[in-house]
Parts: structure tokens; sequence; C-alpha cells
């Protein structure tokens, strides 16, 4: 597999220590994705591999397909794909669908490359491994708050990886109370490594939970210069990407000129813009091959199942569907369900000091509000 990355690029800064002990995928693992990806079939690929070294057994093969076919009522589940071991960091027919949706919905700047995305079973996990890949036990990433509180659990609870908060609403802001302060990440920055501790990154929730700060492309802009400057990672999280209603308010990473590539990570899933939380897809964008490594080997432990990969696919492919039937409804009943909650907050005089048209959050203050 050839990512355009010389050897003479690599930098160890670049993932953790940890990683760097054991960075290389197994022969068992790297042979499987080989041969996952050029299968042997006599009539249609004749020239594929045939796998000789995976266990599975296929005795009973028609009697489950038939079983399975019959509970799920699809033909779709009636190919053997669905049975047996898949590439665990997502299928190659998954990934292809996958480069396509990102680099149309998110107006990527350069073409996708398949071979960079990684899946596992949601977004928290690749949080996790990211945390695991880029950082070691004690480590910090720098993150804007207030945020989802659960970001600091998804890197620390497993990957021993703390968040350093960067404190940056304020109300009191005349045009925006969330807007992006590289002051402010400084200091955080230069506080943090006076304190002892060894920053690894910044990690940016957008459009934010819960303000529903949509960061502008300037924003952006100077926050990947920032951590150019400093050497520090960046991780995108845009699992509210495209829950916008539909006016157009959003900026990712992928539409701007990214200053530091290797270091530069973008993280997506479908539990939010489809509303498919139980389907457990987390998706990471990357370009480092030792990054993507080391998140092909945590995949193994994360990997989502053949059949959920399948209706992935299935659902993503169906481009007319998304576009004249899903988010045209989606952001109608947005912009409705937005306008019903206003009224009502309106009504009661309760402040909403940031106002998030684009998304699906409202950040209100309730300080002076007195419930009888």
């Amino acid at each position: 597999m050839n990512l355009g990355i010389s050897q003479m690029e690599f930098k160890n800064d670049l993932i953790s220590k940890r990683s760097q002990v054991n960075s290389n995928i197994d022969f068992l693992t790297t042979n499987f994705i080989k041969v996952s990806a050029n299968i042997y079939d006599p009539l249609t690929n004749p020239q594929g591999y045939i796998n000789l070294g995976v266990s599975e057994n296929k005795l009973c093969e028609d009697i489950m397909l038939k079983k399975i076919a019959e509970i799920s009522g699809s033909p779709d589940f009636s190919s053997t794909d669905i049975l047996y071991y898949c590439a665990l960091h997502g299928t190659q027919q998954l990934r292809r669908t996958l480069s396509k949706f990102i680099e149309e919905h998110f107006k990527s700047k350069e073409k996708i490359d398949e071979e960079k995305i990684v899946c596992m079973d949601g977004v928290s996990a690749i949080m996790n491994a990211l945390a695991f890949t880029l950082a070691d036990p004690g480590d910090v990433f720098l993150c804007p708050t207030p945020v989802y509180n659960r970001i600091r659990n998804d890197m620390l609870e497993v990957g021993g990886v703390d968040i350093y908060e960067v404190p940056m609403f304020n109300k009191t802001s005349p045009d925006d109370p969330f807007k992006m302060r590289i002051d402010l990440l400084e200091s955080c920055l230069q506080k943090a490594r006076h304190g002892g501790l060894n920053v690894r990154g910044v990690i940016l929730v957008n459009p934010n939970n819960p303000t529903g700060k949509a960061y502008n492309p300037h924003e952006l802009q100077q926050l990947m210069t920032f951590c150019k400057r400093e050497e520090l990672h960046v991780i995108a999280d845009e699992i509210y990407a495209l829950t916008t209603q539909g006016q157009g308010g959003f900026t990712s990473v992928l539409s701007l000129s990214i200053p530091d590539p290797q270091r530069t990570h973008f993280v997506w899933g479908l539990s939010k813009d489809f509303g498919l939380s139980g389907f457990r897809c987390g998706v990471v964008y990357s370009h480092d091959i030792r990054i993507l490594a080391r998140l092909k080997q945590i995949a193994t432990f994360q990997a989502i199942p053949a059949p959920t990969q399948k209706l992935i696919n299935g659902l993503l492919s169906d481009t007319e569907w998304i576009d004249k039937v899903y988010f045209p409804a989606y952001y109608e009943r947005a912009k409705a369900m937005y306008k019903l909650v206003k009224e009502v907050l309106d009504e009661l005089s309760i402040q909403t000091p940031y106002s998030c048209r684009n998304t699906l959050f409202f950040w209100m203050d309730l300080s002076q509000v007195h419930f009888d």
C-alpha cells in the first residue's frame, strides 16, 4: 500500500511511545487485509487470493444463509460476505463509499483516499484509539469548553489521556461569545507545559456540542496554523457536521488548505447526522502511515460487524435518496423544531446568548429563571 509518504518524512513525535513499541501490523493481519481486498472467485476474479490463514466454519453455510435471509427479510443478507471475517478496519467497499460521501458532503479540497480511512464501532472508539496512538498515559489534549462532557471519558478511561480545558465561552462578547481565541489556547498551552504536562494536541468539536458554534474558515485556519507552529495534533470531531438545517453554516477542515496534514485527523460518524447511534459507526481520516497502521491494529478490537457494514454501505451509496429524500426532510423538520423551541423560550423570556440556528442545540441562560 503506497500512501505517498516516504520514510524520510517520519517523525518519532507523531505517534506515542507505546505505539512506537508495537507499530507493525502482525503477519496474519497484514495478509488478511491484502487478501480481503482481492478474494478469489472462479468466475469474477480467477486471479484473486485464496485465504489459507483463517479458521472459519462453513459446514452449514447454506442453512445459516437461509435462516438469516428469513430473519432479515432481505435478499441482501443471503450472500456469504456477511458471515465471515472481513477487513476489520472497514471493508474496501464501505471505505470506498465513505470516501465518495465525505468528499462530496464535506467539500473536501483534495480527493479522499479510501486507504486512509479507518472505521470502528463508534466515534467514542475512534477517540479512544487516537488517544492510544497519539499520546501516552498522563499526556493531555487542549479542548475548548464548554464541550460534550464524555470527550474526557473517551480519551481517559482506557487510553489514559486527559483533557486540558480551555474555557472559551464569553457571553459578554458583543459579536461571537464562542469565537476561536488563539491567545487563550496559547496561554493554556504554556500553563499546562509549565505545570509539567505533555500537551499532544487540540480536540475541536465542530459544530460544537453544546453551544452549536460552527467555526468559520478563518478560525479553523488560525487553529491549524497555531498547532503546526507548536507541533500539536488536531483532532477535528465533526460528528454534527451535517446537522445544519441546510443553511450552509458549516466548514470542514477537509475543505481548507491543511498546514500539517500528518498531524490533522478528521473524525465523523453516523450517530448524529443520520440518527443511527445503534449502528455504531465511527470514521477517522488520517495521513501518516504509522498512525494508520496503529489504528488498524486497534480496529481489530473495535470492528463494525459485517452485516452492519453492508447496511451502512447500502445507505450511503444511495446518493439520490440521501440528497432528495433524507436531508430535505431532515432539514425541514429541524427548522420547524428550532422555530417551535425558540418561540417557547422567547415567550418565557429565557435568554439564548448564543443562537444555534445551524445545529440541534440551544445554549440558554437559565440563571435568572425561577420556576414555581
